[in-house]
């Protein structure tokens, strides 16, 4: 079928949506290349400092040189590597192969790595001084650059490479359906790889927000334990240092664990104590649950993320003080929880639409986004009927959210699909 290239096989506008969720799931840098180093996507993520130096000629030539040496790297040894590009950043490739022909790669990165970073400065400085561009705008931008250690690094490496797989397997559906001219079966294949890609990045940012805390809240934390230790004789710095060391241990728990609801409002009430701390007699909370429901067992992290959205988006310090409501209850075969707050509240907005909007646009980590997750992790969970069913929200009127569940005792997982 004549020389076989990754733009005639696959939909470029479908391998930009692959790459751009994966930059939001993993915050990367992210970029497919042909098998010399042409980019085939435009730059998700991309860093000022790359990009200014792609603004140039000289620049653009060393990147995709640079990207043209890795992925035939990478295509030699059949599994990602990791590797330093031109300029001395560090940069991560996947390559994409199809019948032991080498088709392009996956290329991530754009990170400086911990330890010894005044060195690696250094290098980067030597390696762009001949470039013909604003020496003293690239040293601002290289400035920027994320540091990132040797784990992260390597999880990232192991996504890369199952995404580069994906888009392996979605060439070989797309060649199989056009030998066998269907396109009825090629449109139900190409739906199938991508509804199995989506679900992975989805477990991808789940497990990015699961192994990092919002580093506002930490930075936030960190100070108001500085301060109380100036302040007063330590005892509520302890009782914060406490808090703090049980909400990082409840978070170390794997994404898909079901725990019981006591557990959850536990982690609730020692993340609420430092809000507390922080914005004394400010934050209220209040929970009241029927008898046995603290026993129920949900999935991990389904409550706290309501709370959080509650506090970021509806308190105002300078205002007036808010109490934020979780409850739940029995009702005929179902169990209801609600989380409720008297805040400042939102744009009302219906719960079908915002979802709807979600599930066809998701960039980012906005509220939207953090009820979407939680509603299809439900729904995954236990069923299309359940997961987050109500939302009342309006200016100056707070937000109630209610999430449905089946009633029982303890919830085995179903597959998802």
């Amino acid at each position: 079928m004549g020389a076989l290239t990754l733009r005639d096989i696959v939909d470029v506008e479908v391998l930009q949506e692959v790459q751009d969720r994966f930059a939001d799931a993993t915050g990367f840098a992210v970029i497919i290349g042909d098998e010399q180093g042409n980019p085939i996507t435009r730059p998700s993520n991309f860093t000022s400092f790359c990009s200014y130096i792609r603004s140039c000629p000289e620049g653009l030539r060393r990147c995709i040189l640079s990207d043209e040496r890795v992925g035939i790297l990478a295509a030699k040894k059949g599994r990602p590597v990791i590797h330093r590009c031109h300029s001395g950043l560090v940069d991560l490739a996947a390559p994409i192969i199809h019948n032991e022909k080498y088709l392009g790669a996956v290329l991530c990165g754009q990170v400086l790595m911990t330890g010894h970073e005044e060195e690696q400065l250094q290098n980067v400085y030597q390696n762009i001084s001949e470039l013909p561009l604003d020496q003293g705008k690239l040293k601002r931008y290289l400035q920027q650059i994320t540091r990132q250690d040797e784990k992260k690094v390597n999880a990232i490496i192991e996504l890369l490479f199952m995404t580069a797989n994906y888009i392996v397997k979605m060439i070989v559906a797309h060649i199989a359906q056009q030998e066998l001219n269907e396109r009825t079966k090629q449109l139900m294949e190409e739906l199938r790889i991508r509804s199995e890609l989506e679900k992975m990045l989805q477990d991808i940012e789940l497990q990015m927000l699961q192994s990092q805390m919002n580093p506002h809240f930490l930075f936030n934390t960190l100070n108001t334990i500085s301060r109380l230790a100036y302040l007063e004789g330590a005892e509520k710095t302890q009782d914060v240092t406490y808090s703090l060391s049980r909400i990082l241990r409840y978070s170390l728990r794997k994404i898909n664990k079901l725990i019981p609801v006591k557990e959850e409002i536990e982690y609730i009430r020692h993340y609420f104590f430092i809000q507390q701390t922080r914005y004394r007699e400010m934050l209220y909370f209040e929970c009241k649950l029927d008898p046995g429901i603290e026993r129920i067992h949900i999935p991990f992290m389904t409550l706290q993320p309501l709370i959080e959205n509650a506090i970021v988006h509806g308190f105002e310090p300078e205002g007036k003080a808010m109490m934020v409501r979780v409850s739940g209850r029995y009702e005929e075969d179902k169990i209801l929880f609600e989380v409720e707050d008297n805040g400042k509240g939102m744009q009302d907005i219906r719960l079908e639409d915002m979802l709807s909007t979600i599930q066809r646009h998701a960039v980012g980590h906005t509220t939207g986004i953090g009820i979407y997750n939680i509603h299809r992790r439900l729904q995954c969970q236990f069923g299309e009927q359940y997961g987050i069913t109500g939302m009342e929200n309006g200016i100056g009127k707070g937000v109630k959210v209610t999430i449905t569940l089946p009633r029982g005792d303890l919830y085995e997982p179903i597959n998802c699909g």
